[in-house]
Order: C-alpha cells, then structure tokens, then sequence
C-alpha cells in the first residue's frame, strides 16, 4: 500500500468531489492533510472527518490568501511535500461567452494553479524534493460541444504541467497531471439533473458515462488514487505526465 507517512500534503478545493476524495485517501495513506478549501462548510466538514486533518480557508483568485494559507501551513506543519492543484469552476460556455467568464475560469483553473504553484515551489526548492499533482481533464485534449472556456483553461494546465517539470527536475520535484473523463461528482450530478437524469440512467447515457469505453461513470476516489500514486515515492521516475484516467473516453 502506498505510504505518505511524514508527508505534508495541500489540496486546494478539497471540500467536494474528486478533491474531497484525494484528502481522504491522502490521510489514509498517512499524509497529514490540508484541506485548502474557500468553502468553509465543506472544507471544516472533510478536516474533521480524516486524521489530523487542516482546514484552511483558501481562495486561490487572492495572492494574499494563497500566501496566508502557506505560511500557516509552515508554521504548523513545518512544510509541504505534496501539492494537489484541483481547485476549478466549471465555467462551460462556447464562443459567445462573455470576457467575465472568460476571466474566471481562466482566474480559478489557471492562475489559480500557477499562484498556489509559485507560492510552494520555493518550499519543495528549499527541501531539495516535492510532487506538484495537477488536474487535467479528457477537455485538456478533445473538443466538446460548446466548452471552449473550460477546454481552455484544461488544456493549459497539461502544458503548464510539462513546462513546470522542466523547471522543477533539476531541484528534485516532480511535476504530473491527472486527466479523469466524467466522474459522479455534484457538478455532474447537477448536469445530469438538468438533462432529467438519475444516477442509474447517467451510467450509460452517451452524454454521460455511455461516452467511455467501460461505459460507466467513474467514482471520485478512483481519480484520488491517480493522484496518490502520483504524489508518492512509487511514482519516482513519473514527472511531466498527464496521466489518463477516463474509461478509454479519449481512446474512442
């Protein structure tokens, strides 16, 4: 089993979804965990539940609470040795979309990556080691029917990913992606609500889990463990990859 004792590991946005299941299986992995969440309900809700759990409001559109939120982790932990970037909005708009949308997707998904990034990677530098886990997307690499804002902004991150473990394999840190295809998370629960779906019928909707070779959904912790593997010591000699973890979504 993969083993994170004595690992320090931060989540942005782990109050739901695939980053409420990466803080779980972190923790039982043995990281120490903190949820960077901007949420408060959900990120206090998910700290509590794991051992030892942190939760830090965190909004990663604000330079002063990314650097806020390091230090504190600093000063309580002593450090962080695992970055998981998966804070996102799901802003899904074609060629009409507005410059505001525009900004806050790029804001969050984006920037939000770099910001986070800049402020721990002289932490990881200092150490001598670190492992930086980016979340990609399927859209990182296939067109979609009018998802030119999200697509974007996640086709960003598998190029950002590639150039910053460039940079970063000379001081040791590794730097990869993971890619999940449609994964039962309250965002895509709600999409599927719109289209008057269920959970039993999104499993094999075309739309939905049917657009995957497994022709099902995956579950938030399968993308987790991804993550896990790719934050740990199993995965020494893995940097500047986006690792795929869709179904055979993009394979079709």
């Amino acid at each position: 089993m993969t083993d994170l004792g004595g690992r320090v590991a931060v989540v942005t946005g782990g109050g739901r979804g695939i980053g409420a299941a990466t803080c779980r299986r972190l923790s039982e992995a043995g990281a120490r965990v903190v949820v960077a969440e901007i949420d408060v309900e959900s990120g206090q809700g998910v700290a509590e539940e794991i051992a030892d759990g942190v939760f830090i409001e965190t909004d990663v559109t604000c330079e002063e609470s990314v650097r806020g939120m390091v230090s504190r982790v600093v000063e309580e932990l002593g450090g962080i040795d695992i970055l998981v970037n998966n804070a996102a909005v799901f802003v899904m708009r074609g060629i009409d979309a507005s410059d505001d949308e525009w900004r806050r997707s790029l804001e969050v998904n984006v920037l939000g990556t770099a910001r986070v990034s800049r402020a721990v990677v002289p932490l990881m530098q200092a150490a001598g080691r670190g492992a930086i886990v980016n979340l990609g997307s399927i859209s990182s690499f296939l067109a979609q029917p009018e998802f030119v804002t999200y697509n974007a902004s996640k086709a960003a991150i598998v190029s950002m990913t590639r150039c910053l473990a460039l940079d970063m394999a000379p001081h040791g840190i590794r730097v990869n992606a993971v890619c999940p295809g449609t994964v039962w998370t309250p965002v895509v629960e709600q999409m599927a609500r719109d289209e008057g779906l269920d959970r039993e019928a999104a499993e094999t909707h075309p739309n939905f889990g049917g657009a995957h070779m497994l022709c099902r959904l995956a579950e938030p912790r399968e993308i987790a463990n991804a993550v896990c593997f790719l934050a740990s010591d199993e995965a020494s000699f893995i940097t500047a990859e986006c690792l795929m973890v869709d179904g055979g979504y993009a394979a079709k």
